[in-house]
């Protein structure tokens, strides 16, 4: 070994033994504020996500996630999803779900629902015509009962619930997704109670 290499090897244990040394005579408080001004050196950034919030002068008052969330983002999450559907998508849920519901007959949506489709799905597709509803909101209706009924789709049931659809005048889209919307609503409010 020459004498430069065995000085810097010397020179290296003695900066070892006096990190050794300080660290040993650091408090807790002092060691962690090392640490973490090493961190921000590291990362360029603070790692202690409380404190990054503090320093940029918000302070989180929500009590569940989508309390904070919407504090933060000024928006809820079901908008801020809505919000990347539409620039993702060009469009809105909303408008897409009509798109589709246009798109298609309700042959098949039932097509869809089951693989296949029986005398019984076309004759009840044929009654709720007669009744006076139109494929699309036909459509909504089955989605509907989808989204609602645990058990599937149950004829006798839409065929009821198509016969109310018009009584309450329910014959575009748009006021078919009104109403479902509303019932949802009133169903949810009534199952937090």
């Amino acid at each position: 070994m020459t004498k430069d290499k065995k000085r810097d090897k010397k020179i290296y244990h003695i900066g070892n033994e006096e990190r050794y040394e300080e660290v040993m005579e650091m408090t807790t408080e002092a060691w962690n504020a090392k640490l973490e001004e090493k961190n921000k050196v590291k990362t360029g950034k603070i790692t202690d996500k409380k404190r990054r919030k503090k320093e940029q002068g918000k302070v989180i008052h929500g009590t569940t996630p989508e309390e904070r969330f919407q504090e933060i983002n000024g928006m809820t999450i079901e908008e801020w999803h809505e919000e990347q559907f539409k620039t993702k998508m060009g469009m809105t849920s909303s408008d897409r779900y009509i798109e589709q519901v246009k798109s298609s007959s309700p042959i098949d949506y039932f097509k869809l629902q089951n693989g296949t489709i029986t005398e019984e799905d076309v004759k009840l597709v044929k009654d709720l015509k007669e009744l006076g509803l139109n494929d699309d909101v036909i459509n909504v209706l089955l989605s509907y009962v989808v989204a609602v009924s645990n058990i599937g789709l149950i004829h006798s049931l839409i065929n009821e619930m198509g016969e109310y659809w018009i009584e309450e005048n329910i014959l575009t889209v748009e006021k078919a997704i009104v109403f479902v919307r509303e019932e949802h609503k009133k169903y949810k409010e009534s199952s937090e109670k």
